[in-house]
């Protein structure tokens, strides 16, 4: 791209989980932003001021924004293509049978943008999108232009990732650890710099706290958007490697809270994601991982840590069903209470999530699942699931409970109460959120993940005599 851009606003195509908090963002810091969302009825609950999903500060945001005039939200690509400088594709990238993200949605938005797009606009892929995917717009746009007989246009192409944790987005836009701009293009980067500026120089509207200037890392296209799986990766690989030690902290007589405490003070290793429980879920983890395994193999290279971490995620969920099995000596019949169902706390999104997948498992051998969620109140996927109102609902008669997600509410839980609620005593704690001598003075048997069940030894047993106490 040879000019520079024109002044004007910016677009989000695509109002989901990602684009409705950078929309929401980007008009907080001052820029002129619209919204773009094909679906009624999720267009609907935004124009009203409301996200149509569970993001905690997110419904407020946009309130305040839309009030101002600088947040809007459309149907309409077209129009909000002509009015704007810089276009964010946030378009959903679903995995198909493949195991590479569905582009059929994306195309068809790309499609519509070629017929209206203005010399100096600036494409940003906002979405986690295969490796190659921004020539892919490029040469898709070009060829666009050309069959439909108008003169090539001049524009940039930036992959521009995103790192935001469910529950967590919209302070995760606003004070990131980095901003990543991939182009080959360097005027078109600049371009999407300047857009971020104030989330670069930490001058948040309302945010009086002073924070260091956030690192901006400017790449070629292809390294930006191998950073954000690269990431991804290695997150899924932490938690994995967790587990991992918890099935031998299991054989041996060890904790895993303590042994991947002490091993995250080690600041090269760090304390983060190495939490043992019942594996990761959501969106992201899982289809970026099988997005690499997919890339890879198209060179006929196969990543064997990639595919240790999704192996021994599966494993995990299984290891709940297995482990159930052995204390109750038989499911069928069995009456087990799951407590979580969102995969994280602080959303609703339950897509992947580790307790819907125990408790279909748990369903297949005939066991009567009833469940508690803080923010899934109903799940059409899995009819024969009881959800109940709450907590101590679900432990009604129960044989068996199983905390799965760590909500912060599932820390305060009265143990004296959930205990007479249930039929039987035990409790499988999937995220080792709970103290397990607090259940155990409750009347529950206690199961952890990689944690020493009641009479085992904690720590090495002490072989030799202790020393006499010196004076």
């Amino acid at each position: 791209m040879s000019e520079r851009a024109p002044a004007g606003g910016v677009a989000i195509v695509g109002s989901g989980y990602v684009g409705t908090v950078v929309a929401a963002s980007f008009a907080l810091i001052g820029h002129r932003v619209v919204g773009v969302e094909s679906d009624p009825a999720k267009l609907r609950q935004l124009q009203a001021g409301r996200a149509p999903f569970h993001e905690p500060g997110l419904d407020e945001l946009i309130e305040r924004t839309a009030a101002t005039r600088r947040l809007s939200f459309t149907d309409d690509l077209a129009a909000a293509t002509e009015d704007c400088t810089v276009l964010f594709l946030s378009v959903g990238t679903p995995p198909s049978p493949s195991g590479q993200p569905d582009m059929g949605a994306l195309k068809e938005v790309v499609e519509v943008l070629a017929d209206h797009l203005r010399p100096g606009q600036v494409v940003v892929t906002k979405s986690t999108v295969p490796i190659g995917t921004g020539r892919w717009i490029a040469s898709l746009v070009a060829d666009r232009i050309a069959t439909g007989g108008r003169a090539p246009v001049a524009f940039g192409v930036v992959s521009n990732p995103e790192f935001l944790r469910e529950g967590h987005a919209v302070q995760d836009f606003l004070h990131p650890d980095r901003v990543v701009l991939g182009s080959d293009d360097i005027s078109a980067r600049r371009i999407v710099a300047e857009l971020y500026e104030p989330i670069l120089a930490q001058r948040i509207p309302g945010d009086a706290s002073r924070r260091d200037r956030v690192p901006l890392l400017e790449t070629r296209l292809a390294t930006a958007e191998m950073i954000k799986y690269a990431s991804n990766g290695f997150l899924a690989a932490k938690i994995s490697f967790a587990n991992e030690i918890a099935r031998l902290c299991e054989y041996v007589g060890a904790d895993v809270t303590e042994v991947t405490a002490g091993m995250g003070l080690d600041r090269r290793v760090g304390p983060s994601f190495l939490q043992a429980g019942i594996g990761w879920g959501g969106s992201c983890l899982g289809k970026d991982l099988q997005a690499l395994l997919t890339t890879a193999s198209e060179y006929g290279y196969r990543p064997r840590m990639i595919e240790a971490s999704i192996l021994v995620n599966i494993d995990q969920r299984q290891v709940v069903v297995d482990r159930l099995l052995t204390s109750l000596r038989t499911l069928r019949g069995a009456r087990i209470s799951v407590l979580g169902l969102a995969f994280k706390p602080h959303t609703d999104d339950t897509r992947d999530a580790p307790g819907i997948e125990i408790c279909r498992r748990l369903i297949e051998r005939d066991v009567i699942v009833t469940a508690y969620d803080p923010m899934v109140k109903s799940l059409d996927e899995l009819p024969e699931l009881r959800i109940a109102s709450d907590p101590y609902a679900a432990a009604q008669g129960a044989d068996a409970l199983v905390l799965a997600t760590d909500w912060s509410e599932f820390a305060d839980l009265d143990l004296d109460q959930l205990r007479t609620q249930m039929s039987g005593d035990l409790l499988f704690d999937g995220r080792n959120m709970l103290d397990p001598d607090a259940v155990r003075t409750a009347g529950f048997r206690y199961l952890g993940i990689g944690r020493p069940e009641v009479g085992q030894p904690a720590g090495w047993i002490r072989l030799l005599p202790e020393p006499a106490p010196s004076d």
